[in-house]
């Protein structure tokens, strides 16, 4: 059965760039019978402030979203994602990194290459290497080919701080709870190739894709909680930002008034949802939003 899933960092208040992708989710799956999972990503603890979470899902709960199960928490999962990282150790493609974000920039990691075992208690992440080369190109059901050329191919698993990095637990989730396509944000596109590396590493055929244009604030800069994007429910009501959410993916909303219950917007919605309207590009946010 199709399967995605809806994947927000607490780090702030749903904002109108998250709200377009959890509408085009919602709307892929449900226009085809399939399900929708809800998952939080907070195992980045240090940007997701206490309570957070709970507001999250009460500015999504305002929109009358519904979901496949319970909420699923990362922050719950940690030794389910050790556990992955020690099978990577195991089969040889996971090693210890004393690399610095400044040192990457003037040099390549090599510390894969490294033969004896680091000192106990040596700051160092632990990062993925593919046995393979990456092509960098993946095929995305909205944009056809996607060449990201990075064919660099390792991912930090775990960081140096102990933190379960973001792209591990993206994969192994997806892996565990039968995710068949991927429905984002083109902003993770680049590291696509990369995940799919891994998710091989971890045993699986891999994921369908389905990346969505942006709402940006400006030029070049999307709508984001980094960026103090406006919690789109302060912003307006639940019923006006449904429907600008589906003018911005391209969908029909004639039929729908800003008087209807969110709920009947999202199922008016769903039965007219034609993917192939979808834009490609990334474009500006609407007047009002942020």
């Amino acid at each position: 059965m199709y399967t995605t899933r809806f994947a927000p960092t607490p780090s702030g208040p749903l904002h109108f760039g998250s709200l377009s992708t959890l509408l085009g989710a919602w709307l892929r799956a449900r226009s085809q019978g399939g399900r929708i999972l809800l998952r939080i990503e907070d195992l980045d603890t240090p940007r997701c402030p206490g309570g957070m979470a709970r507001r999250v899902l009460s500015d999504i709960d305002a929109f009358g979203f519904d979901f496949d199960g319970e909420p699923l928490f990362q922050s719950s999962r940690i030794p389910f994602y050790a556990s992955k990282i020690r099978k990577l150790e195991k089969d040889g493609l996971a090693f210890s990194c004393t690399c610095t974000r400044q040192s990457l920039k003037h040099s390549p990691c090599r510390c894969f290459e490294r033969m004896s075992p680091l000192p106990p208690g040596t700051p160092c992440s632990i990062r993925f290497k593919p046995r393979e080369e990456i092509s960098g190109i993946f095929k995305d059901e909205l944009l056809g080919a996607v060449d990201t050329g990075d064919t660099y191919g390792y991912l930090t698993l775990r960081r140096s701080d102990g933190i379960i990095s973001y792209n591990l637990a993206c994969v192994a989730d997806d892996i565990a709870t039968g995710v068949t396509e991927v429905v984002r944000g083109q902003d993770l596109m680049y590291v696509t190739p990369r995940q799919e590396a891994l998710a091989r590493a971890l045993g699986h055929e891999g994921f369908s894709y389905l990346h969505l244009p942006l709402a940006l604030e400006s030029p070049g800069l999307k709508l984001s909680k980094q960026n103090h994007a406006k919690a789109v429910t302060d912003a307006m009501a639940p019923q006006q930002a449904l429907l600008l959410a589906l003018a911005f993916l391209g969908q029909d909303s004639s039929w729908a008034r800003p008087s209807m219950e969110c709920r009947d917007i999202l199922i008016g919605a769903a039965s007219r949802f034609d993917p192939s309207r979808l834009p490609h590009r990334s474009a500006a946010a609407p007047a009002g939003v942020f």
